[in-house]
């Protein structure tokens, strides 16, 4: 009878994890689980073989019939898988824009299968729509830093008055200017993550916002990555002898008072645009 000796049992209860993956994927789930705070490794390693032989086991296993799923079927679904992770409203409004061209895709397909040129372009599109899909996970959660000079921005405009915030798009959106005018510091940070403005205005006194402006102001040109971006404040409760103080302790490149007596005063940053 050949039986296993202690030492061998011990040898085999000793394995660990890590010698099945290499050190970077190792350091990966370490870094994950600091995050998010989570102490219990074998757990999260055991939901993860489960999930994965779950999902196999529905791949091969799939009914052979084919179903039709309406536009109505596919945002539900859509909302329940998004619903299952905490994200912070900006980002899920980001994720549905960029999930409704491959749901529309998805929904032609049906009605395109008689007629390979339109379905070849359907493929095209849900082949572009999943990259899209793709980048905007990698970009929040895998490496923002390197990837958020891809995309350019003329001006990033922030302001709490939504009348100044649309007259102020209007006017430079007729120059030709690229101008994207949102109405907090929070959405500021988040866009700064994968769009490079050649300049910012801001408001100084954001109401509506957890960060003012001048702090914002601050924060932004702490930052090596964004340092080098020109900040314009915007303000009606600072005087023209507070201007040099505020330049100074905000980093800003320059300040203009309110009221604005005709827009053409905000030409000023017109200089800072290539």
């Amino acid at each position: 009878m050949n039986e296993k000796s202690p030492t061998s049992k011990k040898s085999k209860k000793d394995i660990k994890w890590y010698t099945y993956v290499d050190s970077e994927f190792d350091d990966k789930l370490k870094v994950f689980m600091k995050e998010h705070k989570l102490n219990k490794q074998a757990q999260i390693i055991r939901d993860c073989v489960n999930s994965y032989i779950d999902y196999v086991k529905h791949v091969l296993q799939r009914p052979s019939e084919t179903r039709e799923y309406d536009i109505k079927y596919i945002n539900n679904y859509i909302i329940k898988s998004i619903d299952l992770y905490d994200l912070n409203k900006s980002l899920y409004e980001e994720l549905k824009q960029k999930l409704s061209p491959l749901k529309l895709s998805i929904l032609m397909l049906n009605k395109s299968l008689e007629d390979p040129i339109k379905l070849n372009d359907i493929i095209d599109n849900i082949e572009e729509a999943l990259k899209e899909l793709e980048t905007l996970i990698r970009r929040r959660f895998e490496e923002p830093k390197l990837i958020r000079h891809v995309k350019k921005l003329d001006i990033l405009y922030i302001e709490d008055n939504e009348l100044e915030r649309k007259t102020v798009d209007t006017y430079f959106r007729r120059k030709g200017v690229d101008i994207k005018a949102i109405e907090t510091s929070e959405e500021g940070l988040e866009i700064l993550k994968s769009f490079t403005p050649q300049a910012m205005l801001l408001d100084i006194d954001l109401k509506t916002s957890n960060i003012n402006g001048d702090k914002l102001c601050q924060m932004i040109k702490s930052k090596e990555q964004y340092s080098l971006i020109p900040i314009i404040l915007i303000s009606a409760v600072v005087s023209e002898k507070e201007k040099e103080d505020i330049l100074s302790s905000t980093g800003a490149d320059d300040i203009i008072i309110k009221p604005i007596d005709k827009l053409a005063d905000l030409d000023v940053l017109i200089k800072y645009l290539n």
